[in-house]
């Protein structure tokens, strides 16, 4: 390649770095087309977030795939169309190396499956990019598979009006009315914004907090109580606000583990994997060994683990018991590579101060046995780690039979508008008439505040996660059969064997039976019989850096015999150990 077309090809991918965006566009033809490429070298980044400071749309995005493309780096994945015919693209890459990358372990960087987290799609491009600026560093034997915009129709409603609960394009009869889809949001005041709307009900469960900006949960015999809506005015008749509005599921509710079907009043979908977003995910990880699944999305700016549903909802009590410290670490790691604070692991209903059913992480971790982790991009505190999350104003402590106090959660978004904001970004409650009797108020949150930040702040939100994210690669389990013995008298051939691993992560997380735990074999080949021991036994998971109890086979064999022991898992590729007698 001649010096002029290199120099081309770099400055079309630094152009593209600059413009990309939240992709939407691409082949999983290509999939097992180049299964050993790696990356070749790379232009220098700059500074550490300079081209995340704006949030990207498709046709940006197409421009920065097509850069990293043209230069090398990856493979493109089609995984089909969303309902509203956006198609779902992930990016998959890793250092060179003999294996295959469909058949290496595979780490996924999944953005903003809830439909709504535009900030965690553009974390995602921002890890990409800075793993790609040091192709060298990339491990031989791991595969990354990038998916930046998993919600395709959902963000880009998103990004398009600020508005949105992150539902795809479905067409869906939320109300069972026969219609589709003809009762959606309406800008009542005029302001040109989709905001949060309380109608005043008897039987409403929210009533002011002490901070007239918040709600809290009513107390018996208190008024006025309110229910939430989201802007707009009854346009079917039917005496409900805005509950059939456009579009109608969340992919990240779509997964089968907790899922809350027709009725429930989530927006979870038919069925468990209904839509094609969801199914191409859930497809692509079964045919792959998925060790870690990182889900960039919410706006709690902590790391949570599984247990999106109730605490022994279907018998599981997630995470499992026996995985606590692997989550307590990856916690205390969270804080050490990007500066948060965070006390302990944070179960994902406690991150989110609601159950999630349907959740693709509780999915992931419990019947593929990933290590899987939200990992909350935005919050009230990102950017601001040395101010309490707490302003002085809401310091005291709630007294016994007070009611009006604010939630934790809202005290630190009071913090945050206030202090960093001065207010602004907060519409105060207005009075809107809804015609007949109903009163309503109309105010809340503006678009790029509480659910993505302000698109200045993006560089603090995405400061770290990458090297998060690299140290959690270099923690990956390095498992080897060490071979204590292999003696004959005889024909009677002995030998002791144990397995190690050298990670500082475990070999697995969550089911331990196999085939998500380990599984050591011993082939025997013909003429030799096995006195004792087992020809395959479960070890189920190996901690980090820790070593299995010694395992011992005495057979009669031939001399110059040949064993093999073969350990398998759910994270890796077979680990091979001849052993000759």
């Amino acid at each position: 390649m001649s010096g002029t077309t290199r120099n081309k090809i770099c400055r079309r991918v630094l152009a593209g770095i600059a413009l990309a965006g939240a992709w939407v566009g691409a082949s999983a033809a290509q999939e097992s087309a180049q299964g050993a490429a790696g990356v070749s070298a790379r232009p220098a980044r700059g500074d550490e977030t300079g081209p995340f400071r704006n949030y990207r749309g498709p046709d940006e995005a197409n421009e920065l795939l097509s850069s990293w493309l043209a230069s090398g780096f990856g493979e493109r994945l089609e995984l089909g169309s969303s309902p509203g015919g956006r198609q779902l693209v992930a990016l998959q890459f890793g250092g060179k190396g003999p294996l295959p990358l469909a058949e290496r372990t595979t780490i996924f960087l999944l953005g903003g499956l809830d439909g709504v987290s535009l900030a965690g799609g553009e974390t995602v491009l921002f890890v990409v990019d800075s793993l790609l600026s040091a192709p060298e560093d990339l491990p031989a034997n791991v595969t990354f598979v990038a998916i930046p915009w998993a919600s395709p129709d959902g963000l880009a409603r998103r990004l398009a009006s600020g508005a949105g609960d992150g539902r795809n394009d479905r067409v869906t009869d939320d109300d069972l009315d026969g219609a589709k889809d003809e009762d959606g949001p309406d800008d009542l005041d005029g302001d040109g914004l989709f905001l949060q709307m309380l109608i005043e009900d008897p039987a409403g469960g929210v009533t002011w907090a002490q901070d007239p900006r918040f709600l809290r949960p009513a107390e018996p015999g208190e008024a006025p109580r309110f229910r939430r809506a989201v802007e707009g005015r009854d346009d079917d008749g039917d005496g409900e606000f805005n509950e059939d509005p456009p579009g109608g599921v969340v992919i990240d509710q779509n997964f089968p583990l907790g899922w809350h079907g027709s009725g429930s009043g989530v927006p979870s979908g038919a069925w468990p994997l209904s839509e094609p977003e969801s199914r191409s995910i859930a497809n692509l990880a079964l045919a792959r060994r998925a060790a870690i699944v990182l889900v960039f999305q919410g706006n709690h700016g902590e790391l949570a683990c599984p247990g999106g549903i109730e605490r022994g909802a279907g018998g599981l009590e997630l995470p499992f018991p026996g995985d606590e410290s692997v989550f307590r670490g990856l916690t205390e790691l969270f804080g050490r590579t990007t500066g948060r604070n965070q006390e302990g692991a944070v179960r994902l209903a406690e991150a989110h101060g609601a159950a999630r059913s349907g959740a693709a992480l509780d999915w992931f971790y419990a019947a593929l046995g990933s290590l899987a982790l939200e990992v909350g991009a935005w919050g009230p505190t990102v950017g601001r780690e040395s101010v309490p999350a707490v302003d002085a104003e809401f310091q005291r402590a709630r007294k016994a039979g007070e009611t009006s106090a604010v939630s934790l959660r809202d005290r630190a978004w009071a913090s945050w508008l206030d202090d960093t904001r001065a207010g602004i970004g907060f519409v105060q409650w207005q009075p809107v008439e809804l015609g007949g009797s109903r009163r309503a108020w109309v105010g809340g949150w503006q678009p790029f505040t509480c659910i993505d930040p302000p698109p200045e702040l993006l560089p603090g939100v995405v400061r770290g996660m990458d090297l998060f994210v690299r140290e959690i690669v270099r923690g990956l389990p390095a498992l080897d059969i060490e071979v204590l013995e292999a003696s004959r008298e005889g024909r009677v051939g002995l030998v002791r064997a144990r397995i190690a691993n050298q990670g500082w992560l475990p070999s697995g997380v969550g089911p331990t039976a196999a085939p998500l735990g380990l599984r050591l074999c011993v082939e025997l080949p013909d003429g030799v019989s096995l006195l004792a021991g087992e020809p395959a036994r479960d070890l189920g998971h190996l901690p980090g850096r820790g070593t299995s109890a010694p395992f011992e086979w005495l057979l009669v064999a031939p001399e110059e015999t040949v064993l093999r022991l073969t350990l398998t898992g759910a994270w890796m590729p077979p680990v091979v150990r001849e052993v000759r007698l």
